[in-house]
């Protein structure tokens, strides 16, 4: 739906940058539910202005109140995963939402030419390929020689080789030794290496932006659940949903992220879901 007389509200602050995108989550999901409830079509609104189109001739600022490092999957369009509308947020894609020098490059230009930034947000995926590609050089080591004879493949691969180990020992550490030969036990994998994987891309942004951050700008991840559609991670928690929705700040150090993956790998939908049925977000063949 586009109106000409919505204009955009942009958060201050990062608090409420991150209460804008998860109330964002959370009406994107009911939406898709209501339409599959009646099959009645799904509106957004969008300011003619935002588009370009408000006042003919007249190019409108570019105004972003979080900058996003996503992931290429055409599952995950971001703007759509959290309701939000046209210069609302800007995106670098990139599979495996690896950070490279070209997207640091971009997501500092938002930060500091375009001055409206109060969010860094790394976005990852459950079932992510990319990941699944590590998760199986690892599995299979013999297999990533082909791999390493790959540059272009090898430059999304190698990264993801350290949240894969890391996520590998949390496993067996959080359910035991024979996980390893629980069904489930690659998609279990791939969906926490690639949770820590988002959680290390966002401690590196927290240090590359370190001497911006403060009041204006906050650094956070998360990670889209395909089957659900909910922003968040697995949920730690003895009670509740086996997901838990939210943007969370990065592990400051290597204690707290080895911290984070043994509760991670405890979780229903982590470790201890390996084996059962019906274990939400697996999914293979994605970028």
């Amino acid at each position: 739906m586009l109106d000409s007389t919505t204009l955009t509200q942009r958060p201050d602050t990062p608090a409420a940058a991150v209460a804008a995108l998860m109330d964002g989550n959370r009406a994107f999901r009911s939406r898709l539910a209501e339409q599959r409830a009646d099959g009645a079509p799904v509106f957004m609104q969008i300011a003619l202005e935002d588009l370009g189109v408000g006042q003919p001739g007249v190019a409108p600022p570019q105004q972003p109140f979080a900058a996003f490092l996503g992931c290429a999957d055409a599952r995950a369009p971001v703007e759509l995963i959290f309701g939000q509308a046209a210069n609302s947020l800007f995106v670098v894609r990139v599979a495996g939402n690896i950070l490279g020098a070209t997207g640091l490059g971009s997501l500092n230009f938002a930060v500091e030419r375009l001055g409206t930034v109060r969010l860094l947000c790394v976005l990852g995926h459950t079932g992510c390929g990319a990941v699944g590609a590590a998760v199986d050089a690892y599995l299979a080591p013999a297999a990533y020689l082909g791999v390493a004879a790959n540059l272009p493949l090898q430059a999304i691969v190698s990264p993801l080789m350290a949240p894969v180990h890391g996520a590998a020992e949390a496993l067996q550490r959080a359910t035991g030794d024979d996980v390893v030969a629980r069904p489930g036990y690659r998609a279990a994998l791939v969906d926490l290496a690639g949770t820590l994987h988002a959680a290390l891309q966002a401690s590196a942004l927290q240090r590359a932006f370190n001497s911006q951050r403060g009041d204006s700008l906050s650094v956070v991840y998360g990670v889209y659940n395909l089957a659900s559609r909910c922003v968040g991670q697995p949920n730690a928690a003895a009670a509740g949903d086996d997901w838990q929705p939210g943007l969370f700040a990065p592990p400051d150090d290597a204690a707290g992220f080895e911290a984070l993956a043994l509760e991670l790998a405890g979780s229903r939908y982590g470790g201890r879901g390996v084996g059962q049925a019906g274990r939400v977000g697996a999914a293979s063949g994605e970028v």
